[in-house]
């Protein structure tokens, strides 16, 4: 159920897609092709423990920025809010997902199982281009 066209969710931990990502797997190991395209700027790690109460990692959303995800292991709850058109989602993210965040889609994260994450974006991180969004007033 995605009414929103401000996220990309795909599983890419098959063979080789059009965009030419996908996983290969052999006697050397796993090889996953995350990007497949111009060089990007941005590269993080993200470690997401399971905490009681629940902790969140973004609680934002970015003007310019496009944001890709992939999960290494783990299993995510995501909080989605577009901004343009006022819809709200929540959607489940684990091992093999990619998630691609346009511009103006709030979003934060929470560890349901131990997590570890990598994030790409073509430019550079800019701090001025993160505005915080509150999701408690959209329940």
């Amino acid at each position: 159920m995605q009414d929103s066209d401000k996220f990309i969710l795909k599983n890419i931990s098959g063979p080789f897609d059009n965009d030419n990502e996908g996983t290969v797997k052999d006697a050397r190991g796993i090889l996953v092709q995350i990007v497949d395209g111009p060089q990007f700027a941005h590269l993080v790690y993200l470690d997401l423990l399971v905490q009681d109460p629940p902790v969140y990692r973004g609680s934002h959303y970015h003007e310019k920025k496009v944001e890709i995800y992939y999960v290494i292991t783990g299993l995510l709850e995501v909080h989605l809010y577009d901004l343009d058109t006022e819809w709200a989602g929540k959607i489940y993210i684990s091992r093999g997902d990619k998630l691609t965040l346009l511009p103006r889609l709030a979003h934060r994260f929470t560890a349901r199982e131990y997590a570890q994450i990598i994030e790409a974006s073509p430019p550079p991180f800019d701090q001025e281009d993160v505005f915080p969004f509150d999701f408690e007033r959209v329940k």
